[in-house]
């Protein structure tokens, strides 16, 4: 294999790093996406909306042994606002109808009910809703990214290309929302990243079921493709890897 442009960057010398995130806590993340994880002994990244009541809440014990198994699981709001020209999106719920101090206080109660809800939890990673990183309309509509980087040291959008782990912005790192794909389809979309030495974010919603579906043994093909190749590929979670980048910018050594 050829060397990646950014070896020096990664740990051992790998050549290219691979995040697994999901959104939502689906009941379908407990039931299938966390067993293939498990098998295979790769963590991943799980984005939470943790109100009260919420499915989060009333599944909280196994949340608790995804957290205890040292999966990620991360800020993703307490409304979910979006755009409202998102069908699903009610007026209370469009970005559009927020401001910044409303948004920022969304994402602090997140934090906290998180900070009580899992013991010894601290803030690590944050997913925009939908990818969408701003709040108010026309000469109000303003970045709420600035917000998220004074609480956070990553934080995940979405888009359709990889990360170059020199100049991404870490507070809106790129990430592929993937559908009905098969195992074959995602390992083909990481040669590119692998070639290039970058970092590439799947973002799951269902596995085997849910929204946004992809099935459990197109995963687990995905996973088991990762474990295999752990020489040359760094798999780890949103928080790990982009706080390594971070630290990387910051000291220069890696």
């Amino acid at each position: 294999m050829s060397i990646s442009p950014h070896a020096a960057i990664w740990p051992g010398q790998r050549r290219a790093a691979i995040s697994l995130s999901f959104d939502d806590h689906l009941r379908s993340q407990l039931e299938h996406a966390l067993p293939v994880l498990n098998r295979y002994g790769v963590k991943g990244t799980f984005y939470v909306i943790p109100g009260a009541g919420s499915l989060f809440e009333r599944h909280i014990d196994a949340w608790r042994k995804v957290y205890a198994d040292g999966h990620e699981i991360a800020n993703h709001t307490i409304a979910h606002p979006c755009s409202e020209k998102h069908a699903f999106i009610s007026a209370e719920h469009a970005l559009e109808n927020w401001s910044l101090e409303r948004i920022e206080a969304d994402i602090d109660e997140a934090t906290a009910r998180l900070k009580a809800l899992l013991p010894g939890y601290t803030p690590t990673s944050f997913a925009y809703p939908c990818g969408e990183t701003f709040v108010g309309r026309g000469e109000a509509r303003t970045s709420y990214i600035p917000a998220v980087a004074r609480r956070f040291v990553v934080a995940r959008g979405v888009g359709s290309t990889d990360n170059d782990p020199l100049t991404c912005d870490l507070h809106n790192v790129s990430s592929w929302i993937v559908e009905n794909v098969t195992a074959e389809q995602m390992i083909a979309m990481i040669q590119p990243t692998i070639q290039a030495g970058r970092w590439g974010i799947f973002c799951f919603h269902g596995i085997g079921g849910d929204h946004l579906r992809v099935d459990a043994d197109a995963l687990e093909g995905l996973v088991r493709y990762l474990k295999e190749s752990e020489d040359d590929i760094w798999t780890d979670t949103v928080f790990a890897i982009g706080n390594h980048l971070a630290r990387v910018r910051a000291t220069g050594v890696a």
